[in-house]
């Protein structure tokens, strides 16, 4: 990522961060829906584009309970700023991916996009507190009977409810986070989301898999 300064969008405009979901197989990157019901061992990568200058912080609950710092990660990049209208890759490394594990469920990740630097937790993997959800990822039969492909609709980006319960070093880090937040489909399944302007946004995106 660059290392130039971060221009402060104007305070009057929405902030919005377009996120594609993408899987590389047989050589080859497809953008693939957001409520996709990924195979373990699957390799797969997000895309943003953001209209707004700001730092970018990304923290997963696995399936399996265990709650890890995303980004920025040694292993997945340290440079978190993020500048409008650029693409930026997660994992930022050179032809960085995550490759999909753990039991069938939901990994929840949690995207926090804020107009100045914060602090990162100082550990970069612990457990999470609560229990891990049992439910299991379901096909749309629908779209499954058309398309040959297995989609779950609670998959995909979520707002986070006021009230929910975060881990606890995110606690910290979303401070007055904006959670009012809007989702917009558009093409080649980008998902638009969008939040108050001049304040941090957090939101989740649940990964589907089996």
């Amino acid at each position: 990522m660059t290392q130039a300064a971060a221009t402060p969008a104007p305070t009057n405009s929405a902030m919005v961060v377009d996120i594609t979901l993408e899987r590389k197989k047989d050589g080859k990157v497809e953008a693939m829906a957001a409520g996709h019901v990924f195979a373990t061992g699957d390799i797969i990568r997000l895309k943003l584009v953001s209209n707004y200058d700001g730092f970018l912080y990304v923290m997963d609950q696995g399936s399996s309970g265990k709650f890890t710092t995303v980004f920025p990660a040694m292993q997945t990049g340290s440079d978190n700023r993020v500048q409008r209208s650029k693409q930026y890759l997660v994992p930022a490394v050179e032809d960085g991916w995550f490759e999909v594990s753990g039991p069938a469920g939901f990994d929840v990740l949690y995207f926090l996009l804020s107009p100045t630097a914060l602090t990162p937790p100082v550990l970069s993997s612990f457990a999470a507190p609560g229990p891990v959800s049992s439910l299991r990822p379901r096909c749309n039969d629908a779209i499954f009977r058309a398309r040959g492909d297995c989609t779950d609709d609670s998959a995909g980006p979520a707002a986070v409810a006021p009230g929910q319960a975060l881990p606890a070093p995110l606690a910290p880090l979303a401070g007055s986070a904006s959670r009012d937040i809007t989702f917009t489909s558009k093409s080649n399944g980008t998902v638009g989301v969008t939040g108050e302007s001049a304040a941090p946004m957090l939101y989740t995106f649940r990964l589907a898999h089996l």
